[in-house]
């Protein structure tokens, strides 16, 4: 009779999140962005407003030697604006070389979420093409936002391209 070692089941490796997300709120409502394109979260006391700049820059800082311009998304996305107090809370993204500061109501946090669902039709209408599906979060969901795409539309805005929205000319 020949002795058998004991074989040990492999267990299955665990599932990796489909997405590592930031959560912020825009506009009452919470968002996200992957975290390879959310860079850090900054609050700004000091603000150059630039005279006859384009409607979506409030202006820029100083971040730590480099000048970041600071955006407002909520126009970009079909949101209402608000007014932005003096002290503005700001998520940063970056989309290749460019980086910007999103002007955010608060930062909710970093998480892993399993999956990505699609979006409704009332959903993708409202934030122009922007998003890529909802997070199940909480109770509730929150828009996952295509942070490169916004940084690009951004980008085209500031330059007077009329295809900034994302909406086909």
């Amino acid at each position: 009779m020949v002795d058998t070692p004991a074989v040990t089941p492999i267990a299955p490796a665990e599932a990796q999140p489909a997405i590592r997300a930031c959560l912020f709120m825009l506009a009452g409502s919470p968002f996200a962005v992957d975290v390879r394109s959310a860079r850090e979260v900054a609050v700004f006391d000091d603000i150059t407003v630039l005279p006859r700049a384009p409607a979506p820059l409030i202006g820029v800082a100083n971040l730590r030697g480099t000048v970041i311009p600071i955006v407002d998304v909520r126009p970009l996305l079909g949101l209402p604006v608000q007014r932005l107090g003096r002290s503005l809370r700001t998520l940063i993204v970056r989309d290749g070389a460019i980086q910007v500061a999103l002007a955010v109501e608060g930062v909710l946090g970093l998480e892993p979420f399993e999956e990505i669902m699609p979006l409704d039709d009332t959903v993708g209408a409202a934030h122009r093409g922007f998003d890529l599906g909802l997070l199940k979060w909480g109770d509730g969901q929150a828009t996952l936002l295509d942070a490169g795409k916004i940084v690009q539309a951004l980008t085209r805005q500031m330059r007077g391209d009329s295809r900034a929205t994302g909406d086909s000319v």
